[in-house]
């Protein structure tokens, strides 16, 4: 499903308030038969489900590109970490990323901060993902070509 209009119509928002990080002011929004307003148990298997792609990346400046996709499946899921190192890396080699791992976000271009952005997204396994202006920071060659096809996406 695809979400289009002009800028400042409220798409961003609305992407926000399905993953429950802005309140809604009317009607109710459910996920999987289960409505995602009124307790934090909604909220937790919200987040299980719901995995999104902010349009400003949202990486942490402090911790490495490994470190940053690693973090939310490891504290929040308990996953195993040795299993998530690998599936990141899987997913960094998918998108051409394999050798920045070591860096830190701001080493990176904005391209290449996205693409952290969709790994970190990916590695949690999520029913559904939000993307909030997937392509914008990326190559137009990223966008059409084998990139794409990575994702899972028909362009």
């Amino acid at each position: 499903m695809v979400i289009v209009g002009p800028s400042g119509c409220g798409k961003s928002t609305l992407l926000r308030c399905i993953n429950g990080l802005e309140p809604i002011q009317s009607g109710s929004i459910a996920v999987d038969g289960q409505e995602t307003i009124g307790s934090t148990r909604n909220l937790s298997f919200l987040r299980q489900k719901v995995g999104m792609v902010f349009q400003s990346y949202e990486l942490f400046p402090h911790l490495t590109i490994l470190n940053n996709i690693m973090l939310a499946p490891v504290k929040v899921q308990k996953r195993v970490k040795d299993e998530v190192n690998k599936g990141a890396m899987e997913l960094l080699a998918r998108v051409g990323l394999e050798d920045k791992a070591g860096s830190y976000p701001g080493q990176l271009s904005g391209g290449q901060k996205q693409r952290v952005a969709i790994v970190r997204a990916l590695v949690l396994h999520p029913e559904i993902l939000l993307f909030d202006e997937v392509t914008a920071a990326l190559d137009p060659e990223m966008v059409s070509g084998n990139y794409a096809l990575a994702f899972g996406c028909n362009v």
